[in-house]
């Protein structure tokens, strides 16, 4: 009888966790890939800075899962730009992403209630070794907020839980 009822309950309880509520705001930043990667590797895009047709890889390099805190800034263009403060393991990825990948892009995108879309795109020039990559523009203000509701502000006590 116990054998039965664990039988019954537990693809009741995978059908609970599987109907978890999603993130409000997802964050992911992609290397630029080479298009001899492949499809499964490598996805089409196209760039903005300078604008071209090319490659990033399908596996961001850092998402929103390393990001830490986030401090927004309006834009000149009526966007925000946003500084991402990256923990531990975010920190020691774009260290190494930034030394080993430079000349390529770093692509952002950011998914939102509202859709998904292209932030910017960024050529890696120089190390990061202080875990904060910034974005200077693109962000909406619903983007913003998401992020803020999600993430704490860098400067900001930390919330109390």
């Amino acid at each position: 009888m116990k054998i039965l009822r664990i039988l019954v309950l537990a693809p009741l309880l995978l059908s609970f966790v599987a109907a978890a509520k999603k993130p409000q705001v997802s964050v992911r930043f992609h290397a630029e890939a080479n298009a001899r990667d492949g499809e499964p590797f490598a996805m089409p895009i196209k760039f903005q800075n300078p604008a071209r047709d090319g490659f990033v890889e399908r596996v961001p390099s850092i998402s929103e899962r390393d990001i830490k805190a986030v401090y927004p800034v309006p834009a000149t263009d009526g966007t925000f730009g946003c500084a991402f403060q990256l923990d531990q393991h975010g920190r020691i990825g774009l260290q190494t992403l930034s030394t080993q990948r430079r000349g390529a892009s770093l692509v952002v995108f950011v998914n939102t209630k509202s859709g998904m879309h292209q932030v910017i795109d960024m050529i890696i020039d120089k190390p990061i070794t202080d875990g904060i990559v910034y974005i200077p523009r693109g962000l909406t203000q619903l983007e913003i907020a998401a992020l803020q509701k999600k993430f704490r502000t860098m400067g900001a006590a930390a919330k109390r839980k």
